[in-house]
């Protein structure tokens, strides 16, 4: 160990740059290629772009934050259709005549292969276990997984994104301008097929049944191409999502939402929104649902109140071929889902999980066994992830969108920042007392080409998991856990805490706080670099300011690990 005997304060760059230089390195050197593996024509521009410069997805996951949340929903949709190189500009006209345009968009956009498309994406992301058991098991298991795969990558092209895409930022645009009390209300009440309750207007119309309900306690079933509600506790029964689009608006009340599976904001081959205004709402669904997009863009907004949000797989803000929101504005809220979700995409997706003000909860339970790897330990996949379909499809931009609040998260294997095969995950929390648990794959965990990132601004943060987490790389890929203010703590087994490993990137920075890093294995963590394929790894642990305790060394000092690992404690 080395006493550093310097105390002049540098910026971060300058930071990392000495860093480096004590491996002998420099950031050009922190790179990836882009070709590795053959280039799908589903793998989103900026991916590659990452992959090229990866110390730039720490702006770039900050940005995405920033504009999420600065602006209005219709520049926050039309900045993530963008990812897609579609620049649109919005239809204009009335709510309802966009509605009919938006409808004629869809039904001329998604193909003759759709329902075939529909049922192969879903048994490729519904999980079912990889056999571990006979050779002849696993060999038959694998041609069903590359005929499925293949199917995908063939028909998937035929769908028309730009013409969704553009329905749904015109909608979002038409709603910016929109007020019930621009439409002539009939002075009567009626009656509905489907509906309990008192009703101001009703008409049946090329797009499908819109439906008016006054300020009291309405129960909504069956199929409606757009429901608005002017207030009371409501109850919506949301079955499985068949028409081109759906608008769900509720102005206040604490609602209950039940549905099943591709309901409560799924948009599949067509556009799907709901949007609450205020209220202790619940929201309950299976699998893909909660702002889910499916060849489409499915977004739920929830402006106000202490919400619960309950699904399954591919919830809760989900994309795969499309484009899945969930956005919460404030309230102590509470989500649960099992696997893929909380910001989660899969192949051409971007999902986002974007929470406001309050205390939240973030669970993924313990559903889906990890048979590979453990018969104790379940895949989570979620908060803030990405998968592609590897070799041959690479995933897409998952991100979980925190603003402040003392929030608890909770995962098992794979999440909280991490990406697997060509894609970008990341959790970005603005600020509050976090606590982060999970077991493997997680906290800014990249694996196999990809880029995973957990970014804390401010608080006293608890970070704990297993190994492959907290800034690391694995198998030419970023992995990094960047907390910026706060007293902090870090626990982990083994490669973790700033490790590379088979030719990655793994780091974990701390600017300030008075921190402790904890660990059982010393020779893989906290600055870690193994050498693999005849070339190195990058591990790097670095705190700038307070004063920190630490497993493998101490305040002002530095240690070396592998031929391309350090961890360095600068004051």
């Amino acid at each position: 160990m080395f006493i550093l005997l310097f105390f002049v304060y540098f910026s971060f760059d300058a930071y990392l740059d000495s860093s480096l230089a004590f491996i002998g390195l420099t950031k050009n050197d922190l790179v990836f290629r882009s070709d590795y593996s053959r280039h799908d024509p589903y793998r989103l521009a900026i991916i590659d772009s990452l992959l090229m410069h990866p110390m730039t997805s720490i702006d770039c996951a900050l940005s995405m934050n920033e504009d999420f949340w600065d602006g209005s929903q219709k520049k926050m949709l039309g900045d993530l259709i963008r990812l897609y190189g579609f620049d649109l500009a919005p239809m204009n006209g009335s709510l309802f005549e966009v509605l009919r345009d938006c409808h004629n968009m869809i039904a001329g956009a998604t193909g003759n292969a759709a329902a075939e498309m529909a049922r192969v994406f879903e048994e490729l992301i519904i999980f079912t276990p990889e056999p571990t058991g006979s050779i002849e098991e696993e060999k038959a298991y694998e041609r069903k997984y590359d005929s499925l795969v293949n199917y995908l990558s063939q028909y998937a092209k035929e769908i028309d994104y730009k013409s969704i895409f553009g329905a749904a930022l015109t909608l979002l645009w038409a709603l910016d301008d929109f007020s019930v009390t621009n439409i002539q209300l009939p002075n009567n009440r009626m009656n509905v097929d489907g509906v309990s309750g008192s009703l101001l207007y009703y008409k049946e119309t090329d797009f499908g049944r819109v439906v008016i309900g006054d300020s009291g306690n309405n129960t909504y079933s069956g199929e409606f191409a757009v429901i608005i509600d002017l207030g009371g506790n409501d109850v919506y029964n949301m079955g499985e999502q068949k028409g081109c689009i759906q608008l769900v608006i509720d102005e206040a009340g604490d609602d209950n939402y039940q549905g099943g599976d591709y309901s409560i904001a799924c948009g599949r081959f067509g556009v799907s929104m709901i949007i609450d205004n205020e209220g202790d709402d619940k929201y309950e669904a299976q699998n893909f649902s909660l702002g889910a997009g499916v060849f489409g863009i499915g977004i739920l907004i929830d402006h106000a109140g202490n919400d619960r949000y309950f699904g399954d797989t591919f919830t809760q803000g989900a994309g795969g071929f499309g484009i899945g929101i969930l956005r919460d504005d404030e309230g102590n809220d509470t989500y649960e889902g099992a696997l893929y979700a909380q910001g989660f995409a899969s192949t051409y997706g971007v999902g986002i999980l974007g929470d406001g003000e309050g205390n939240d909860h973030y669970l993924i339970r313990e559903k889906y066994l990890d048979e590979i790897r453990y018969l104790d330990h379940y895949l989570s996949m979620s908060q803030g992830f990405s998968i592609g379909f590897r070799p041959d499809l690479s995933a897409g931009i998952g991100l979980l969108l925190e603003s402040g609040g003392n929030d608890y998260y909770v995962c098992d294997i794979f999440g909280q920042g991490a990406s697997y095969w060509y894609g970008l995950g990341a959790i970005v929390e603005k600020g509050g007392n976090d606590n982060y648990v999970a077991y493997q794959y997680a906290q800014g965990s990249g694996t196999h080409v990809a880029l995973g990132l957990l970014i804390d601004e401010t608080g006293d943060d608890n970070y704990v998991a297993k190994g492959v987490s907290q800034g690391c790389g694995h198998d030419l890929s970023l992995g990094l856990l960047f907390d910026q203010q706060g007293s902090d703590t870090y626990a982990a087994f083994d490669l973790s805490q700033g490790a590379g490993n088979a030719n990655g990137i793994g780091i974990l920075i701390d600017e300030a706080g008075d921190d402790a890093y904890v660990v059982k294995e010393l020779h893989n963590t906290q600055g870690y670099g193994d050498f693999r394929r005849e070339y190195g790894s990058i591990g790097l642990l670095m705190d700038l300011a307070g004063d920190d305790h630490y497993t493998s060394g101490g305040n002002q000092d530095f240690w070396q690990k592998g031929k391309y690992g350090i961890g360095i404690d600068w004051y």
